[in-house]
């Protein structure tokens, strides 16, 4: 008996076709069922009613386990690989051997099990079936593994757990059936994946973080191709994606520091996961200073793995910042950009950025200066030079960050000849050092000056409406009403006589 259970799990497997997906879709919902004649489910069902006074003899019962081998012999040979014809064929034969088990022996659980499973494989599909035949199984033999699964996963289908709005009454249900599945395998990974994301959806946060602590326990399963089907393609039953699910989890429950232990060793095994290093980053950002040192340690083992990762590196120096090591933080930046600085330029000079505006939040205005300068030398940008349209993007960045810093340090006259430097850099055509005085002027309260830059620019680009905009709000500013009416009534005129 052990025997034929064991090797019938290993043969009779659920997998559900695109059929029955397209069938139980929110947005394909089956149509009203026609009960045109009686289902098999309901004739066994009867039957097995009738058999309940009727002793078996052991003869039927072998006889029984004999069939039960035979059909699992026939779906043997039904395999993909044989032809579509073949396949189609060794199901029905496999049916055949399934019912006679069934009429020889009622009670064998096994025997529904596997009629559950051909009535999804073969065509059309019928989930309501196949679920009445497993739940026969289940009521036969509380502990039939198959027939719990096969409930599990076809009320998971039926609950739209990761597509449209959860139907709550299939989700209570495949919840209660996929802790069968967990009770009877405790290292189900599957059972304990998808609890964990119905808990999540029926927002029970604890229940949640324990599914996916067991789940993280669990083995590793050879067969995730229903999990990826129900939860997206890119989804695996790996103990590390388990890990990663759980160290967001506990980020939301507020357990940080536990958060952060678990990240930072998925983050030095695997640094090359971008997604556990922004999950990281989140993590520190939530933690205080003692969950950052651990966080630290990880990222350098991660950085020593990886030293032509600029993202790592960023991030173990934000992270030394946190654990209150800002010399260390620095250092690593100014180092890493040092030896980037022959193979790749680029990230050498974003590793400059980043040191800016770490020594620029350190009020270090000076060496934060110097370190955007040296970043826009390392992507070739000279004093008076007219940069590309390649290079704009990241000059005018630079140049925020470093009319910014100026400004936090109260330097006006520096703020202005930064902004000279950018036009002379980005060339008077460049609308960005025009608007940058303007800023300044009306951050300083200079009105009447930041009005005079407006009307100057306006004057150079009579038809951009954001310049007319600006105007008009900087003439309110100044109390000047009914001359931004009128500038806007213009403007409003202006598109009217657009075609």
């Amino acid at each position: 008996m052990k025997f034929a259970k064991f090797v019938l799990f290993s043969v009779f497997t659920t997998v559900v076709s695109p059929a029955v997906f397209a069938q139980v879709s929110p947005n394909n919902p089956p149509p009203p069922a026609i009960k045109t004649q009686t289902k098999l489910s309901d004739i066994l069902a009867e039957n097995l009613e009738k058999s309940k006074q009727t002793e078996i003899s052991r003869e039927r019962r072998e006889q029984s386990y004999a069939k039960l081998l035979e059909a699992q012999r026939y779906y043997w040979n039904a395999s993909p690989a044989r032809g579509q014809n073949r396949n189609t064929s060794g199901a029905a034969l496999a049916k055949q051997a399934l019912l006679k088990a069934v009429e020889l022996n009622p009670n064998l659980a096994e025997s529904y099990t596997a009629l559950a499973e051909l009535a999804i494989t073969m065509p059309p599909g019928d989930v309501d079936e196949a679920i009445m035949l497993a739940s026969i199984a289940a009521k036969l033999d509380r502990n039939n593994f198959g027939g719990h699964r096969i409930m599990a996963r076809l009320y998971t289908f039926k609950s739209r757990l990761n597509n449209g709005a959860l139907d709550s009454v299939f989700a209570q249900k495949a919840i209660a059936e996929w802790k069968e599945v967990a009770r009877l395998d405790g290292r189900n990974a599957e059972a304990w994946a998808f609890l964990s994301g119905f808990y999540n959806k029926t927002n029970q946060p604890e229940a949640r973080v324990e599914a996916l602590r067991k789940w993280i326990a669990s083995a590793t399963p050879v067969d995730s191709q229903f999990y990826r089907r129900v939860m997206g393609g890119q989804e695996n039953l790996s103990p590390e994606s388990a890990s990663l699910k759980l160290g967001r989890a506990l980020l939301e429950t507020g357990k940080t520091r536990e958060a952060l232990e678990i990240i930072s060793r998925m983050v030095a095994d695997e640094p090359e996961n971008n997604e556990a290093v922004e999950l990281l980053r989140e993590a520190v950002e939530f933690g205080d200073k003692d969950g950052a040192l651990i966080a630290v340690e990880a990222l350098r083992q991660a950085v020593f793995a990886n030293p032509d990762s600029p993202a790592l590196i960023v991030l173990l120096a934000e992270t030394q910042v946190r654990a209150g090591k800002f010399e260390d933080a620095s250092k690593v930046l100014q180092t890493a950009s040092e030896k980037l600085a022959a193979s790749d330029k680029v990230s050498a000079a974003n590793l400059q950025v980043a040191l800016g505006d770490l020594l620029s939040k350190a009020k270090r205005t000076d060496d934060a200066i110097a370190a955007y300068q040296k970043s826009l030398i390392l992507r070739g940008i000279e004093n008076n030079e007219t940069v590309t349209d390649a290079e704009r993007d990241f000059v005018i960045s630079v140049f925020e960050k470093m009319i910014q810093t100026y400004k936090n340090a109260n330097r006006p006259n520096d703020v202005k000849s930064t902004i000279e430097r950018a036009r002379q850099i980005l060339g008077k055509n460049d609308l960005f050092a025009d608007r940058q005085i303007i800023s300044f002027y009306r951050e300083s309260g200079l009105k009447q000056e930041a009005l005079k830059a407006v009307r100057a620019l306006r004057g150079q680009n009579p038809d951009d409406y954001g310049t007319l905009r600006l105007e008009a709000s900087i003439l309110t500013e100044n109390g000047k009403v009914d001359e931004a009416v009128a500038l806007v009534k213009s403007l409003i005129k202006k598109k009217r006589q657009i075609p």
